[in-house]
């Protein structure tokens, strides 16, 4: 799971992927396929510097650095990062990334801050609530910082933070042939071809 804070903060490169292995002992990990245009739009977005690749060129993801939160997927705008099991991981529009949500009843606040202190992005702090006397205040999402990684997810023993939306939703949807058939261009022609080789 998480490995040893150094002076209380996440550093790059200190989660790993190690623990999740395939039946034939191989380190699971989110991998990049093909049809990367190399954006580095993931590069941005990983909360451990498990992606590089030049500009305009294919993009690799170490699985040792790799600890599949996702957050490269969602924002992969050809769809070109595949998760741990081989699925296309869904790209969302901005306003829809996956997001850090805090249960305020949940959290302990000055009494804990494990999710602050594993947050790479300092997209979590203290703050005063309404809702929560704590003198020291709750754990509350800066969204402008916060990538959605779920380290803070899997840090908190009071499900006192989740991240919106649920891991299972990054996944792309596979919608009826007619939802997904373009009324025009190339688009058409490869949807007509596709029909045809299934038949």
């Amino acid at each position: 799971m998480l490995a040893p804070l150094c002076d209380g903060r996440f550093t790059p490169g200190t989660l790993t992927a190690g623990t999740r292995r395939s039946p034939e002992g191989v380190t699971v990990a989110y991998k990049i396929i093909e049809s990367c245009i190399g954006c580095t739009a993931c590069t941005k977005k990983c909360p451990t510097n498990a992606i590089t690749g030049a500009r305009n060129e294919l993009h690799i993801i170490d699985p040792k650095l790799c600890i599949d939160c996702g957050a490269c997927g969602a924002v992969c705008p050809p769809e070109a990062i595949l998760d741990d099991i081989g699925d296309i991981c869904r790209t969302f529009p901005r306003a829809q990334l996956p997001l850090a949500k805090i249960v305020e009843s949940n959290c302990i606040g000055s009494g804990c801050e494990l999710c602050i202190n594993v947050c790479p992005f300092d997209a979590l702090s203290l703050q005063e609530s309404p809702n929560n006397h704590d003198y020291y205040g709750i754990a509350t999402v800066d969204p402008r910082k916060c990538t959605g990684c779920r380290l803070c997810e899997q840090s908190c023993g009071w499900s006192a933070i989740y991240i919106d939306p649920p891991r299972e939703m990054l996944k792309r949807k596979v919608y009826p042939m007619e939802v997904l058939t373009p009324k025009k261009g190339k688009g058409l022609e490869r949807a007509r071809a596709a029909q045809a080789t299934e038949a």
